[in-house]
């Protein structure tokens, strides 16, 4: 990769006002850690995600592309390249209760737009944290519902920079999987099918769902750090370690859900990974089996 001609021909496309240089990351990720991206942008339509992914790509470079950063764990070094922060929020409501959604549309207020256009079966969206496009690639939800259920199929930007529509069955999803998480190719918009509802009925809902993530930690963390192995739940495995609490430098164990991570206000991203090494230690050595991160690690490590 080229950097300096990906930059040259970025300032190109966009106003060079908006390609950032060394911006710290940390303050776009949930966890509030992590080092400084070499060039940064952030995008505001679909268009400009393409548009910004294809010039990484003509500089055979894959570009890092963050939503709210809730599920990401940025390496203290940072990351190297390119890192495009995707605000691309287009919803348009079609017939037959066919949302579609840029990718970088935040959940939450795509489940709360829903309701106003009378659109159920989307109410378990307003609890998860992140966008429409890293809720595809990682299959996102809940303990009973997966945003797998809802896409009728997604326009993504392959990594030759063609674009296609792949139908919901060719995605592969899985528990917290998809085709698109193993490929790395990028979700540009999203088509899902909700259900008609009255929309008082759907407001009920959302708030249902919001009280249960009243009982989960607050404070900066990135959601549930490890998936569940069949059959069972990492936070009961973590706290049957009596591991709850667990602190090493700014990074602890939440004591009220062991499978959350807090940053205590000087945390490193260091930190979180120790924990995280030090969780898998002892689940490993109790139980005999291997815990595996829901989070993605991002930068040099």
């Amino acid at each position: 990769m080229n950097l300096q001609r990906l930059q040259a021909n970025l300032r190109k496309i966009f106003d060079p006002d908006r390609l950032l240089q060394n911006e710290p990351l940390a303050k776009h990720c949930n966890w509030r850690v992590g080092g400084p991206a070499d060039l940064f942008i952030t995008v505001r339509t679909a268009d400009e995600l393409t548009q910004a992914v294809r010039a990484a790509q003509a500089q055979s470079h894959k570009p890092t592309i963050l939503g709210f950063g809730a599920n990401v764990l940025v390496s203290d070094k940072g990351i190297r390249g390119l890192v495009i922060l995707n605000r691309a929020h287009r919803i348009s409501f079609q017939q037959n209760h066919v949302v579609e959604a840029d990718s970088g549309t935040n959940l939450a207020v795509l489940a709360k737009e829903a309701a106003k256009q009378g659109v159920g079966g989307l109410e378990f969206l307003i609890g998860i944290p992140g966008t429409v496009g890293a809720a595809v690639a990682v299959n996102a939800g809940t303990r009973q519902q997966w945003i797998s259920i809802l896409v009728e199929k997604a326009l993504v930007l392959t990594n030759n920079g063609q674009e296609t529509w792949l139908m919901g069955d060719e995605l592969d999803f899985s528990y917290r999987n998809s085709k698109l998480k193993q490929s790395g190719e990028t979700v540009i918009t999203a088509r899902l099918q909700g259900k008609p509802d009255e929309p008082l009925n759907i407001e009920r809902k959302l708030k249902e769902e919001l009280k249960v993530r009243k009982t989960q930690p607050t404070g900066p963390s990135a959601g549930s750090v490890f998936t569940n192995p069949p059959g069972d739940f990492a936070g009961r495995l973590i706290e049957a370690c009596e591991l709850k609490g667990l602190q090493i430098g700014g990074a602890q164990i939440s004591e009220m859900h062991a499978n959350f991570i807090l940053n205590l206000g000087d945390a490193k991203a260091g930190d979180m990974k120790e924990v995280i090494e030090k969780v898998k230690s002892e689940v490993a050595k109790k139980f005999n089996i291997q815990l595996e991160e829901e989070i993605r690690y991002l930068g040099e490590w």
